[in-house]
């Protein structure tokens, strides 16, 4: 019977802690994400139905913050700089 032999260990480097908690950071982006939102629906009820207001300028508030600063405040995570062990 043929011998099979030994897996080399492969270190890992570089790779997200397992639990890594969401940092203050994050959260101050997820608030300004949805005052942002919150700004955006108010601006939308400003203006009458066909108002520039209501039609254009609302829903680019809108898509600013759902689909720009709420992701980046999900995802956002300060880099680690070579002086600070990883753990």
């Amino acid at each position: 019977m043929a011998k099979i032999p030994p897996r080399k260990q492969i270190k890992k480097r570089g790779f997200i802690a397992e639990a890594e908690l969401p940092q203050s950071t994050n959260y101050i982006i997820l608030i300004i994400g949805v005052i942002t939102i919150v700004i955006g629906y108010v601006v939308m009820s400003l203006g009458d139905a066909v108002s520039p207001l209501s039609v254009d300028v609302a829903p680019v508030i809108l898509v600013i913050g759902y689909c720009v600063i709420v992701p980046l405040g999900i995802i956002y995570r300060k880099r680690r700089t070579n002086d600070q062990p990883s753990a």
